[in-house]
């Protein structure tokens, strides 16, 4: 019972007795003969524990716990009855009172290390992750050959934040077990916070090999894969993973998040309604269809859900989230804000925040606004992906591509042969300049078809060489790419003899150079909008954080992108000759039909009517995938243009950086 080195003959005879009476299933006897010694003056210390370890044995936990906490009063260095009290704690639920019983000193004199691996495990349980290593560390240091223990450190390591000791921890356990899935997945998940990418992949692409059935590879690989925001990849790890265990309601939600994050929304609200069907009141799964029908401008179907999902017993706080986005669509901001009241914080925070900004702009609460698009923007900047750091590389490729851009350089371009598969228009501008607005206009010529921010020219792009290199690049090298931005085009869009493609892509305009080399004659639109407008609109929408949207996280930083787009946009055009017709927001919002007659002139295309029917054409088209779903379904407000006069004090920080361009393009601040 105890580490006691004598016991009196009465404590011995009675311990002897209670042990053959428990041995024979008679505990309750056992109990009272321990009681009976321990109030004839029997060694208190030996009795309290063994009555303490009995009562635990049938499940009485709170009267055992007392026992072993006054045995262990009386031998408070014992590590036999600090274990089992530490054991009865931890089995009651209290593993902070169970650590602070099972000290390193008192654990660490079990010669078997079995007490120091529980407080190690203890410590983990209640996140004090230094007391975790350090236990781990003396057990391997004794025993190292214990592959669990150098598994468990690792993992206490990388808990820590030491990513690199980790590594290491669990390299050694994969030695020992190189067969454990638990294991090969810690290290690889160890891999991959400590930054060494690659192999962390290549670990979790064979154990999803390895173990054909098992999801959790595919749904680590999934998470490695967005935190480096390899988003399609991503995709395809997570829709293996759900193929691997259909039934996984958690699976499923991760699955239509991020179809939706990729704007797959046919295939996200499938996965939603999979979870709806199986748990009908799932608050995610209902909450995903509210946020597919609002992307896809199904005001009718979002209008319903709320009561819907009622029926379905979801719970208050998605119910109110449903409801609010139901009142924006519907201008009724006021009401839209009660609602949004009851929604707690921690609910979908970043999307959250997106509508209560829109609200509050609708109740004329500017000031407020603003403050929820800058708490969006600061959940966002804190994604797991890095975003800040993504777009910081972004704008530094921005600017040395603009410093590639000289007379010397473009001295040695090449023209390559035409093709005989046409050449396509290239509509580009600043995000949030009215480039969603104007491809879906030309949608309604009979003789356009556009194709919405697919990746033909970045992947087209991988074909060719670098930038420096790129004015004497090869005809089979323009050729390759070519063949590829077709191919991604017709996966996408039909391409037909006698229409005139229109590639949409705002931030192609930094694309310039190899839109020339593979498309040497092609014509470029580009979009135009009062600078703070664009910028006021870019930070406060919720975009998919891909490189370059990024930037639009902080105001300095997106001011700092649409000047270094800009210089660089007009420096190529200027270098290689390339046509640009410009298309003002502000003048489409004031006349239409003139802006659209000259832009279908520069095109060579005939006039057609309708062109100027584009909510029809919006509503006809299905999904929308820009930040601009919303917008373009409904009838053009001049209300949308000057926009930032209402946030007129928060842009001032950034006005200098602007300046120049608003009065280049002929606009006052």
């Amino acid at each position: 019972m105890t580490a006691s080195s004598v016991l009196d003959d009465k404590t011995t005879t009675a311990i002897r007795a209670a042990m053959t009476a428990a041995g024979a299933g008679r505990v309750s006897e056992a109990v009272d003969i321990g009681e009976r010694a321990l109030a004839g003056g029997g060694d208190k210390a030996a009795l309290n524990a063994m009555i303490g370890m009995l009562h635990c044995q049938t499940g009485n936990l709170d009267a055992g716990i007392r026992h072993l906490k006054t045995a262990r009063q009386a031998r408070p260095a014992d590590p036999v009855i600090a274990g089992n009290l530490a054991t009865a704690l931890a089995s009651n639920g209290d593993n902070s009172g169970a650590l602070q019983v099972l000290g390193e000193d008192v654990a660490a004199k079990d010669p078997t290390f079995r007490l120091l691996k529980v407080r190690a495990f203890l410590a983990q349980s209640t996140e004090d992750f230094p007391a975790a290593v350090t236990a781990y560390q003396r057990v391997v240091e004794a025993n190292p050959s214990d592959w669990e223990s150098w598994n468990n450190l690792g993992n206490a390591r990388r808990m820590l934040g030491d990513f690199e000791g980790s590594v290491i921890a669990l390299q050694t356990a994969a030695k020992l077990n190189p067969e454990s899935p638990p294991v090969r997945l810690n290290l690889a998940l160890a891999l991959g916070n400590a930054g060494h990418f690659d192999e962390a992949e290549q670990r979790l692409r064979r154990m999803a090999e390895d173990l054909s059935s098992d999801p959790k590879p595919l749904r680590e690989l999934h998470a490695l894969l967005k935190e480096q925001g390899r988003e399609d990849a991503a995709l395809e790890a997570i829709e293996a993973a759900a193929e691997r265990d259909p039934a996984d309601n958690e699976l499923q939600l991760a699955l239509a998040s991020q179809r939706l994050n990729l704007l797959h929304t046919e295939a996200a609200e499938r996965a939603y309604r999979q979870v709806v069907d199986r748990d009908p009141s799932n608050a995610l799964a209902n909450l995903g269809l509210a946020v597919v029908f609002e992307l896809t401008n199904r005001t009718e179907e979002l209008s319903s859900l709320a009561g819907e999902a009622e029926k379905r017993g979801v719970g208050p706080d998605v119910l109110n989230f449903i409801r609010a986005f139901d009142h924006r669509r519907g201008k009724r901001f006021a009401e839209g804000l009660a609602a949004l009241e009851g929604v707690p914080d921690e609910l979908e925070t970043a999307r959250r925040n997106h509508l209560l900004g829109q609200l509050l702009e609708g109740a004329g609460r500017y000031d407020e606004a603003f403050d929820a698009f800058t708490r969006m923007n600061k959940i966002q900047s804190e994604d797991a992906s890095q975003p800040l750091e993504r777009a910081a590389t972004y704008r530094a490729t921005i600017r040395a591509q603009l410093n590639t851009l000289t007379p010397h350089w473009v001295d040695s371009w090449t023209a390559p042969h035409e093709d005989e598969r046409g050449t396509p228009v290239f509509l580009v501008g600043f995000p949030r300049s009215g480039t969603t607005l104007l491809d879906t206009m030309l949608m309604g010529h009979s003789n356009v078809e556009v194709l919405e921010e697919e990746p033909t020219l970045t992947r087209a792009t991988k074909l060719l060489p670098e930038l420096s290199e790129l004015p004497s690049a090869t005809e089979e090298q323009v050729r390759a790419a070519r063949d590829e931005y077709f191919r991604i085009a017709a996966g996408h869009v039909t391409l037909e003899a006698g229409k005139l493609l229109v590639d949409k892509n705002p931030l192609s305009m930094n694309g310039l150079p190899v839109i020339k080399k593979l498309f040497p004659n092609a014509k470029i639109i580009l979009a135009l909008r009062h600078p703070c407008d664009v910028l006021l609109s870019c930070y406060a929408t919720n975009f998919k954080l891909n490189d370059g949207m990024s930037n639009f996280l902080k105001l300095d930083t997106a001011a700092e992108l649409y000047d270094l787009s800009f210089r660089y946009f007009e420096k190529a055009q200027e270098l290689l000759g390339m046509p640009v017709h410009r298309v003002v927001y502000e003048n489409v919002v004031e006349d239409r039909e003139s802006e659209l007659k000259a832009l279908l002139q520069y095109l060579g295309l005939e006039w057609d009517a309708d062109v100027l029917e584009h909510e029809k054409t919006a509503r006809g088209r299905g999904r929308i995938k820009t930040a601009s779903y919303a917008q373009v379904a409904q009838p053009i407000y001049s209300q949308s243009a000057g926009r930032w006069t209402n946030y007129r004090k928060h842009l001032e920080p950034v006005l200098p950086v602007l300046e120049p361009w608003i009065a280049k393009f002929g606009y006052t601040v």
